[in-house]
């Protein structure tokens, strides 16, 4: 089912000295339940693309739908907040909270009461494969792995149908990297989330549903990673 739709989308940068089109005229529909992964080259549009689809930017032309609806029409804050979620390469913890506090801080922002947000944060953080004696941690005391699977297990409280990863791998060694892929992937098909995953690993994007390429500022689908 199709949850996201960038529709004529262009985004351009201006100031007193240039003016850059980020974003060319681009047209995706994303779908529940699969993963897509986006590569490209340094300065091809692809964090921009990302930062538009989590509402961070609004486009310069187009619009971009979520359920069929224009988040132009939407409250941003919420749609930022409930709608997407983003996993950084940085992991983006924050370093004075322990494991369970930033996986229950999204929750407190919708008002949960903190018995129900400690419920839903120890079911999140047991499903990225972390374990009781980590609930207290903090982020300093965790490998990058970890570290990562917590940010991912904070993305998921937030309740969000669109999980949109930025390098998730980037931070991370090979062993670590692919368990990160593994868990998106599962989570995109087993609980139907819908997860864009941007990426200079070619292995990563190899094990995508779909690959799509940022080229000038332009998206376009490839049919294999050879093109």
């Amino acid at each position: 089912m199709r949850i996201l739709e960038m529709i004529n989308v262009s985004y351009v940068y201006r100031n007193k000295y240039q003016t850059v089109e980020a974003v060319k005229n681009v047209n995706v529909t994303i779908e529940q339940g699969k993963v897509y992964a986006i590569i490209g080259k340094s300065g091809s549009g692809k964090s921009t693309l990302l930062s538009l689809m989590a509402g961070l930017t609004l486009p310069t032309e187009g619009d971009i739908l979520y359920n069929g609806e224009s988040i132009k029409e939407l409250d941003l804050e919420l749609y930022r907040r409930d709608k997407t979620s983003v996993i950084y390469q940085s992991f983006n913890l924050f370093p004075l909270m322990t494991v369970l506090e930033n996986v229950i801080y999204p929750m407190e922002l919708k008002g949960l009461k903190f018995k129900q947000a400690k419920t839903i944060a120890e079911k999140h953080i047991k499903s990225v494969g972390l374990i009781d004696q980590h609930y207290m941690r903090f982020p300093n005391m965790l490998s990058g792995g970890e570290r990562q699977r917590v940010a991912i297990a904070r993305a998921l409280a937030t309740g969000s149908k669109v999980l949109l990863a930025d390098e998730p791998t980037g931070n991370l060694d090979e062993a670590n990297g692919e368990l990160v892929v593994k868990l998106l992937i599962d989570l995109a098909h087993q609980d139907n989330l819908a997860i864009i995953i941007v990426t200079h690993d070619l292995g990563v994007a190899k094990q995508a549903d779909l690959v799509l390429q940022m080229k000038d500022g332009k998206l376009t689908q490839l049919e294999n990673l050879n093109e």
